[in-house]
């Protein structure tokens, strides 16, 4: 269980190491340890939050991104099944609540990896595009400091015009998906700094 140390005030030497926290009850568990779910969970916000602003106070910043961690893994669990749901368990899924800068570039990379193959598979057969093209077509839509068309060949812009609408559909969703991506990595890199400060 999560320790309660309610009214307690940390001393500045203090550490938690090697310490496994408890897992998340999920709310549609068929196990007999998580009959009220709802109950536990809100015991364990508010362990992991008192024990937040502890470690803030005496400046254990790994300990309080661990426990803001574990506080938004719960609240994702408690949160009635709603699009609010949905997108509290994406942002764990994807940047494991802020603490991840793998998991984003991860998806910005398999993202771009599906655009390139996709436009490079159609641009074989097309003679005015190269692979160059493919990589500064594919790159500029997701990198919005990339992107323009200044530097291509009238005749390559024609050709990428006349593209399956597919194509073009599937680059309209990265070029969507991409800033969130690299917001959530902007995030998780802005908490390690500070974390190191």
């Amino acid at each position: 269980m999560t320790p309660i140390f309610h009214g307690r005030k940390f001393h500045p030497l203090c550490s938690f190491r090697d310490v496994s926290w408890p897992e998340i009850p999920k709310r549609n568990s068929q196990n007999n340890i998580d009959k009220n779910p709802d109950g536990t969970l809100h015991n364990q916000i508010t362990c992991y939050e008192y024990i937040r602003t502890q470690a803030e106070n005496i400046g254990q910043l790994e300990l309080r991104k661990e426990m803001i961690r574990q506080e938004l893994a719960c609240r994702a669990e408690l949160a009635k099944p709603s699009f609010e749901r949905l997108l509290r368990k994406a942002y764990g899924w994807i940047c494991d609540h802020g603490t991840s800068v793998g998991r984003p570039a991860l998806a910005l990379l398999g993202l771009w990896f599906v655009t390139f193959f996709a436009w490079q598979g159609w641009a074989a057969d097309e003679a005015a595009i190269t692979t160059w093209d493919v990589l500064y077509h594919t790159g500029g839509r997701m990198l919005p400091l990339v992107s323009g068309h200044a530097y291509v060949e009238e005749q390559t812009l024609n050709a990428i015009r006349a593209a399956p609408p597919a194509l073009h559909v599937l680059s309209t969703i990265a070029a969507v998906l991409s800033p969130f991506c690299l917001f959530l990595m902007a995030l998780a890199l802005r908490l390690k700094f500070r974390m190191s400060m």
